[in-house]
């Protein structure tokens, strides 16, 4: 398309930009122990990285699936494109660990692409640094997966790219979790991978998978981070039993615009979970649907306006794209295409559940599904693709401008704070309030000791129960259900072809071919290959929504701040309860609730090498019986205690952050009290400095807003 054509003028634009930031960056430099330079270097780092993927021979039209761990992304997707069929990793199988471009083509195949050497070096030379910052860890994190995989980097670093051709979805399935899956064998050195499907739909767009953005893994969250900044329509899905809490807020509001995404549409996914969870208390689901999304709306429209009025950046055009959510259950869409006896045990508890009140038609699972209005979207998407591109082209350098001008306003007010400080405090009234700090430092520990104690609590108590629920799943799928089968049999039998008024005919017969049915019963060995992976699936669903029935995240995360705010004096003008909150949240994203993979594996290899297709006798009926009950015993006496370490190693985190939450609150204000305290060492000279810095961020926006 000529939008992706780097025009001269394009080019005197974007170098006019940078120039600038260079500009600014320079006249800066003589602040640089007041101010962090580097957050101006990385605007102009964005840029030229977003602007030289744009321009690009083969630049598609990218539309992100973004969203948490656990939002049902990948569900999504194959609900989606793929028909319901597990082809891209879920979340009871290894989950997405790398970006998976899905792009049309004739040709069905997957394309992998190592790592190069330089990107490698680059990884190698960052693991080595201390730092927390995000390039740092991330380059020691795929080191250290790289180590525990037991792969030698140096076979694949710097390979070209692989293509792997594949017919049928069943086929795709086997190979694609190698490359993209949490677990996947080559996962840790595999820098991207693109699926391409003859879905002719797709022509000219790109439809990326990404990990959670809450992903413990950090490399995973790097990735997605960094792949925002290309994307030009997203799909964010925030699940229904959490739905737009204050991690989706932040994303949406504060990033997603500012990255330059040109439309979004907020998905409220696993929308059965949350129907689920008020169904008892209504009289019929029909009405349970209608009344919970318009509760989801009021909720949307309000959390949003309600942050904005928080002195939270947001802009106008997220609050319009996101007041009317789209509400979808992937699951429920597959199941509104089958009859009830195709279902998997899975799908049959979620019929069980919504089918409370005897009301639940194929219409209303429809309805709840709603993957209708998704194509109706991506479609209008389609139609309008080269406008919303034309857009972003053009939209570059504001956007890149808009974004610099906020991060100098930001530098400029900690400016003028910190003069009112030196000017408003003399030494010994800081030393005084750094005591006064310490003091209701302890009146915050005993807060915190309750609020943690409380989780610890709640923890053990559902451990129990859940417990109980993996001994009914254990009984249920030791079960293999008799299923009935037809057997034709052929044979022939001699028919007589005498005539009495034919002699010469007497003592004369024909073979005649004659068939009949015979009825057997059997069961599948099949059945019991899915009844383990059930089995690991719920075992799995169960552990985690312990955690999460136990923890509620947004709510303690609520409390932590609440227990900070209520325990410093805020009212000072110099310490805004903003400035807290800023130093909590972050503090705070270091909880984070385990996400359980259970590999079956080797108890699948169990049973698939001694029992296959239909088995009718009994002694053999009896044998895989018997292997089956082994099998599902070992498994869970394996879940069980992974289910006991998961507990103890949470709540031994808990613990630490417990312990350490105080000690880093404690330590970021004695820090910026000690600066203050060094500066009142030349008080005169450091307030006419920051006046000098407060002079010359004037002059700078002056200049950009000319």
């Amino acid at each position: 398309m000529e939008i992706f054509d780097r025009t001269r003028e394009d080019e005197l634009k974007f170098e006019a930009f940078t120039k600038k930031v260079d500009t600014i960056s320079e006249e800066l430099k003589l602040f640089e122990s007041e101010i962090a330079l580097s957050d101006i270097d990385e605007i102009k780092q964005s840029f030229m990285f977003k602007t030289k993927d744009f321009f690009r021979e083969d630049r598609k039209l990218n539309i992100g699936i973004i969203g948490r761990v656990k939002a049902g992304k990948s569900t999504f997707l194959n609900a989606f494109l793929f028909g319901g069929k597990n082809v891209l990793p879920m979340a009871a199988t290894p989950k997405t660990a790398t970006l998976t471009r899905i792009e049309y083509a004739e040709n069905n195949s997957i394309e992998i692409e190592y790592y190069s050497k330089d990107e490698w070096t680059v990884i190698e030379n960052n693991a080595k640094v201390k730092s927390q910052k995000g390039e740092y860890a991330v380059g020691r994190e795929i080191i250290s997966m790289v180590k525990e995989s037991g792969l030698n980097a140096a076979d694949y670093i710097g390979k070209d790219k692989v293509i792997i051709e594949f017919d049928t979805y069943d086929e795709l399935m086997k190979d694609l979790n190698d490359y993209v899956g949490e677990n996947g064998k080559y996962t840790p050195v595999v820098k991207s991978v693109v699926l391409y499907v003859d879905k002719e739909e797709l022509e000219d767009i790109s439809i990326v998978d990404t990990p959670g953005l809450n992903d413990p893994i950090a490399s995973r969250t790097f990735k997605t981070k960094r792949f925002i900044e290309l994307c030009d329509v997203v799909f964010f899905l925030s699940k229904a039993t959490s739905f737009l809490d204050i991690n989706d807020l932040e994303l949406l509001v504060a990033q997603l615009p500012q990255k330059g995404v040109k439309k979004l549409v907020l998905i409220c996914s696993r929308f059965d979970d949350g129907l689920r969870d008020i169904l008892w208390d209504k009289k019929e689901i029909a009405a349970a649907v209608a009344e919970n999304k318009q509760k989801l709306r009021t909720y949307a429209e309000r959390t949003l306006n309600n942050y904005k009025k928080n002195n939270f950046f947001i802009r106008d055009d997220v609050i319009t794209q996101c007041k009317n959510p789209v509400f979808i259950s992937s699951i429920v869409h597959n199941m509104s295409h089958k009859n009830p006896d195709e279902y998997n045990e899975q799908e049959k508890r979620i019929y069980d559940d919504l089918n409370l009140h005897k009301d639940l038609t194929k219409e209303i699972l429809s309805e709840i599904g709603n993957m209708e209005e998704i194509t109706e979207i991506f479609n209008e998407v389609v139609e309008v693709k080269e406008e919303i591109l034309e857009e972003k082209a053009g939209s570059f350098v504001p956007t890149a401008m808009e974004e610099l001008r906020a991060k100098l306003i930001r530098i400029e007010k900690n400016s003028e704070r910190r003069i009112m400080q030196l000017n408003r405090y003399d030494r010994e009234q800081i030393l005084e309030q750094k005591k006064q700090f310490t003091s209701q430092i302890h009146a915050i520990e005993s807060n915190l000791e309750e609020i943690f104690g409380t989780w610890c609590a709640k923890i053990e108590n559902n451990k129990t129960q859940a417990i109980r629920d993996l001994r009914g799943y254990y009984r249920d799928y030791l079960q293999l259900s008799e299923k009935e089968g037809i057997k034709t049999h052929f044979e022939t039998k001699a028919v007589s072809t005498s005539r009495w008024f034919m002699p010469w005919t007497w003592g004369n017969s024909m073979r005649e071919i004659y068939s009949y049915d015979e009825r057997y019963k059997y069961i599948d060995a099949s059945d019991a290959l899915e009844n383990i992976r059930n089995f690991a699936n719920d075992a799995a669903s169960c552990i985690e929504d312990t955690f999460n029935k136990s923890l509620d995240i947004a709510l303690t995360k609520r409390q932590l701040l609440n227990t900070v705010i209520e325990n410093f004096d805020v009212t000072d003008d110099s310490y805004t309860p903003t400035y807290y909150k800023l130093m909590v949240e972050r503090v705070l994203n270091s909880i984070k609730l385990p996400v359980i993979s259970i590999d079956v594996s080797v108890y699948l290899s169990n049973i698939a090498a001694q029992f296959f297709g239909e088995i009718r006798d009994n002694a053999t009926r009896t044998d895989l019986k018997r292997v089956l009950s082994n099998v599902i015993s070992d498994l869970f006496n394996e879940i069980c205690r992974r289910f006991e370490q998961e507990v103890k190693e949470f709540k031994e985190k808990v613990e630490a952050i417990k312990q350490e939450f105080s000690n880093n609150l404690l330590e970021d204000i004695h820090r910026e009290l000690n600066q203050v305290l060094e500066q009142f060492d030349d008080k005169e000279n450091e307030i006419k400095r920051y006046y000098q810095l407060l002079d010359t961020l004037k002059r700078i926006n002056s200049d950009l807003n000319y």
